[in-house]
């Protein structure tokens, strides 16, 4: 592959170190939705010279995220952000877990009236049994979950689901 790059590994492994990923390499419906969302900011502030162009990547489940709910936002339909992690509390010296349903989504969208459920899993990151129990309510609910490991994985699968209108599709 990339001789240079072996021969770091090779060193850094002989020193002891970690061993150095690979860099990441956008792929081109990321390319595509970062110009998306900077035609449309640039058209919702005309005489803005301050309109910057969006940096977007996929490689972490923050990332992916917010690449999803940027795609559904800019696409005409609704995503919010499920937070569902507790709070510290200082007095107690503990974490007080928050309200939500254990096993929710990390992004709850409305697609065309349908209920579109997101959880995004990264890397070797796996399905919890609380994830796949809640996806089972969902879906006998008549709504959709899915499980989404990249941002080309999402549009797939959003295509599958055949939901999207064609004039709300912007891949």
């Amino acid at each position: 592959m990339n001789p240079i790059a072996d021969f770091l590994n090779e060193l850094d492994r002989q020193r002891g170190k970690k061993v150095r990923k690979a860099p990441y390499k956008k792929p081109q419906s990321i390319k595509k939705l970062e110009t998306d969302v900077f035609e449309a900011k640039k058209l919702k502030r005309p005489n803005n010279l301050a309109v910057l162009k969006p940096i977007l990547r996929d490689d972490t489940a923050n990332g992916l995220t917010n690449c999803i709910c940027q795609w559904l936002k800019y696409n005409g339909h609704f995503a919010a952000r499920v937070n569902t992690t507790g709070n510290y509390s200082k007095k107690l010296g503990r974490y007080i877990y928050g309200g939500s349903t254990c096993g929710m989504v990390d992004i709850s969208s409305a697609i065309n009236g349908k209920s579109v459920q997101i959880e995004v899993k990264v890397g070797k990151d796996k399905p919890r049994p609380e994830q796949l129990k809640v996806a089972e309510q969902v879906r006998t609910a008549g709504g959709f979950y899915i499980f989404v490991k990249s941002f080309d994985d999402f549009l797939l699968q959003i295509n599958e689901l055949n939901i999207t209108t064609n004039e709300n599709r912007n891949i």
